[in-house]
């Protein structure tokens, strides 16, 4: 098993000599396995003779205290859900670390709290916890690779897992040897020949007891799913990884091709994307691209699908939310926040991401003028002065705006629009909400976002920027002070 290890170490360029490998070790058979093998590794011996010899060189009269697998050290989860089994298994690795002469890292988890704050179940707050900290580990202690002790027999359940939950070609491509600088050294085998290897050198492990419960959908199929096709066909399970293999490398050339042709369409201005209806409406296969497109913003199938047809009906202005999973901030009613926003409009669609902080300047009350840069297309310049016979009113809107001085109460607040603003638009006897006056212009919901809205220190909202002002501070015969915003 040890040539085959290395063979697939080789072919996929998995670790280089001098890499610094953090092992994940569990305690049970594969991780146990895994870390045998690595220290027997051929890669691992020269990469630590390799030191050892570099370090005798440079730091002769420490050399005796090096430890024998320097590029190697575990790192074990106590996520405290098994009692005293919990327990046992982190002494169990502990022990074999320091007979080993070995380090490791050792971190209790919280899992269940983690899991309800997050709203999250326990296998998925036991994986979010276990990666966030090794790659923690990884940033602190300058390690190359984390290496996993996933096998084939694992690649086999993902994909069963994932296609029992409706996956297309993504999800049932199964896991890379290496993905980023995780590393998989154990794709090549299945659980029969870890284990076999394990009692043959004389390997202890420690048994987890809920890998036995078929409470848990991995569990059933791997007791009772995989088992029947072992039975249909002697050598199921490499046929089974084979073709995972294949769809591996079909999704690689497919997810190619999707960005080519979406590279060519999109049209990106720095948070903000669209991509014309036509572009989706004229494809046979535009309800695909669409939600390939979409996807990457975190909208799901049924997003992408009610999408398309607000395009095919001609719909213009229907919305849509996304919520990655990595965005844990919370609305005042304890809604997630949107991380992204998409909008059909009769021509587009467009992608946006959302404001989810309150983001604001205040202007102060100075007698120079004063410069605000609200974005690298968008500039403001601030004055006042006294109003005489020479005095012009500013008419076009996208140059700015004039106010009576005296009728502002400063400081004064640029912000982004709320729900439930209203205003006096210049010209108009009642108020009107800011969504209507919106409505009425013909704004996108990027527009309505990205949109500054000016008010006083009592709340008064004064100018849609580069809109409209208030008609409660219009410029008026008995103006005495104006103050001025220019653009």
């Amino acid at each position: 098993m040890l040539t085959e290890f290395n063979r697939f170490i080789e072919k996929h360029n998995l670790i280089n000599i001098g890499d610094k490998i953090l092992l994940a070790l569990s305690g049970g058979v594969d991780s146990m396995v895994l870390a045998r093998l690595l220290i027997m590794s051929q890669r691992v011996s020269e990469s630590t003779r390799l030191q050892a010899e570099t370090q005798s060189h440079c730091h002769s009269h420490c050399h005796s205290h090096c430890q024998s697998h320097s590029h190697l050290a575990f790192a074990h989860c106590n996520f405290r859900l098994r009692g005293e089994d919990s327990n046992r298994d982190e002494k169990f690795v502990t022990d074999f670390a320091r007979e080993n002469n070995i380090p490791i890292f050792v971190k209790h988890f919280d899992t269940e709290a983690y899991a309800k704050e997050n709203s999250l179940s326990i296998e998925m707050a036991a994986r979010e916890l276990r990666y966030n900290w090794f790659k923690e580990l990884k940033e602190i202690h300058n390690f190359d690779k984390v290496a996993l002790a996933h096998h084939g027999d694992d690649q086999i359940e993902t994909f069963f897992i994932n296609m029992l939950r409706g996956s297309g070609i993504k999800g049932l491509k199964g896991m890379k040897p290496q993905n980023d600088f995780y590393i998989r050294p154990l794709l090549f085998s299945n659980r029969n020949q870890i284990v076999t290897f394990a009692e043959e050198n004389d390997i202890q492990w420690v048994e987890d007891y809920t890998n036995q419960e078929t409470v848990y959908l991995r569990n059933k199929i791997r007791h009772q799913i995989i088992p029947s096709f072992d039975e249909i066909k002697h050598n199921a399970r490499q046929s089974l990884n084979f073709s995972i293999d294949c769809l591996s490398s079909e999704n690689e050339l497919y997810r190619s091709l999707i960005e080519e042709k979406l590279s060519h369409i999109e049209n990106v201005k720095g948070n903000y994307r669209f991509i014309e209806n036509r572009h989706f409406l004229n494809n046979k296969n535009g309800r695909q691209l669409l939600f390939e497109w979409v996807r990457k913003y975190g909208f799901n199938y049924d997003q992408a699908e009610s999408m398309f047809e607000a395009m095919t009906l001609g719909k213009s202005g229907v919305v849509f939310y996304s919520f990655l999973t990595d965005n844990r901030q919370q609305t005042t009613d304890n809604r997630p926040t949107p991380q992204y926003v998409a909008s059909v409009q009769k021509d587009r669609i467009e992608i946006f991401q959302n404001n989810n902080q309150e983001e604001y300047f205040q202007i102060l009350r100075f007698s120079d003028s004063q410069i605000l840069k609200l974005s690298d297309s968008q500039t403001l310049r601030f004055s006042n002065f006294v109003k005489d016979e020479n005095f012009k009113l500013m008419k076009e809107p996208s140059h700015g705006a004039q106010f009576d001085m005296d009728k502002i109460n400063f400081p004064l607040k640029l912000r982004h629009w709320r729900k439930g603003d209203k205003f006096k638009p210049l010209g108009m006897k009642g108020s009107k909400l800011l969504s209507d006056f919106f409505n009425d212009l013909g704004f996108t919901a990027y527009q309505k976002q990205n949109v500054w809205i000016m008010e006083d220190a009592n709340g008064l909202i004064l100018w849609v920027v580069g809109y409209r002002i208030n008609d409660k501070v219009k410029i008026l015969d008995s103006t005495r002070v104006i103050f001025q915003c220019n653009m």
